[in-house]
């Protein structure tokens, strides 16, 4: 097929089974655009084996970098775009960054981003009854069944890795400090939030790239958006709306997400 095709990629823990990816791919396809959908999951999520003792982080552009790849080799006529969730949103732009002029992608859009992930890191540590009993709970334990299901994979002694404290860790920057650090070679936490931000990457983005982002949104919270690089660069657009939490966005009764009709908007106008 020679059709346009979107790579739309998820937030950390979440998979091509998450209801709102599997709603945006359905309608997406079934768009006047006849998308083709293809899901990049991140390592070891969606019970897929697990090959390689690196785990991903929300810097690490290199799979996706390899799926976008993948996907031009097979089809070199179709145009190709990207949407990314939360921490997908983060590994996406700053891929889009990375690549810069020489981007093969025709337009991307983010929703959630975190963009300074020192400030979503310090949100998420918080400790309040969203972090407590559903954002973290969810995330951790999502993180620890892929921990336990690469435990055949043999480790880098060099990685100087403390797994007692990784199989007793309880919040996400226990995990980042002890893996994402150490195995990507960082000084320290605050080192791999400077690295791994996209913010970092955005004035360096040379396709049409939308963010939508929300006031209300507890854990990539709006502080973090680079407001004057939006105003900088003419390639970039933020949506910035009062409501819809972290990935929410619903409206109607029965709720229905809001944020599939732009995508598939933005995406189309572009393409076509």
């Amino acid at each position: 097929g020679r059709g346009p095709i979107v790579l739309v990629m998820s937030g950390v823990g979440g998979s091509s089974q998450e209801h709102h990816m599997r709603a945006l791919a359905k309608s997406l396809a079934e768009s006047s655009s006849a998308f083709r959908v293809v899901v990049v999951n991140h390592r070891g999520t969606a019970k897929t084996p697990i090959t390689a003792a690196r785990p991903y982080d929300s810097g690490f552009t290199q799979d996706f970098r390899s799926a976008v790849a993948h996907v031009r080799r097979k089809n070199p006529a179709s145009k190709l775009s990207a949407i990314g969730f939360s921490m997908g949103a983060n590994i996406l732009t700053k891929y889009i960054g990375e690549e810069g002029p020489q981007c093969i992608l025709a337009c991307a859009v983010c929703v959630c981003c975190p963009f300074d992930i020192s400030v979503s890191g310090a949100a998420m540590s918080e400790s309040n009854l969203l972090n407590n009993y559903v954002f973290q709970p969810a995330v951790m334990s999502t993180l620890m069944r892929a921990i336990k299901r690469a435990q055949h994979m043999p480790v880098d002694p060099t990685w100087n890795i403390d797994h007692e404290r990784v199989r007793n860790a309880k919040r996400l920057w226990e995990l980042e400090e002890e893996l994402m650090v150490k195995i990507g070679g960082y000084k320290d936490l605050n080192d791999y939030y400077v690295n791994a931000s996209c913010v970092n990457y955005v004035d360096k983005i040379h396709i049409p790239y939308l963010a939508i982002n929300t006031l209300d949104d507890r854990i990539t919270p709006p502080h973090g958006i680079p407001m004057a690089k939006f105003t900088e660069n003419p390639n970039m657009a933020l949506a910035l709306v009062p409501h819809g939490g972290h990935l929410g966005f619903l409206t109607g009764l029965p709720p229905k997400i809001w944020f599939i009709k732009p995508i598939d908007e933005f995406i189309s106008s572009i393409i076509n």
